[in-house]
């Protein structure tokens, strides 16, 4: 197996909601070899989704599956709510990656990356 570098899997999302006119930044830079990966989805309304990368190895086909994972997929979260999961989460790993999105519906870019 050889991992994509997170760097590398973060440039392509932002590409990607540049591309459908959406902003994506990056909140916090993280270790450029490795280290999680938080997709922040910020819907302007005062909510937001929180998605963390996941790593998969699928046998079928051969190849790792890059995914993210949304951490509250049943619940409608605030968006400061997401921020402070997120300063727990810096605080267990200094070395993990933050992009938020800014997108009214809730585009995720980075769910169907193929890298």
């Amino acid at each position: 197996m050889n991992e994509l570098k997170a760097e590398t899997i973060i440039n392509a999302g932002i590409r990607i909601a540049e591309k459908n006119l959406t902003s994506a930044y990056i909140v916090k830079r993280g270790d450029e070899q490795a280290g999680a990966i938080f997709v922040k989805i910020d819907t302007l309304d005062g909510f937001a989704k929180l998605f963390s990368r996941n790593i998969k190895y699928d046998l079928n086909i051969d190849k790792e599956i890059i995914e993210f994972i949304d951490l509250y997929p049943l619940k409608k979260i605030t968006s400061q709510d997401i921020d402070k999961r997120i300063s727990k989460e810096i605080e267990i790993d200094r070395d993990c990656w933050v992009v938020e999105i800014e997108d009214k519906k809730g585009f995720n870019a980075f769910e169907n990356l193929d890298c």
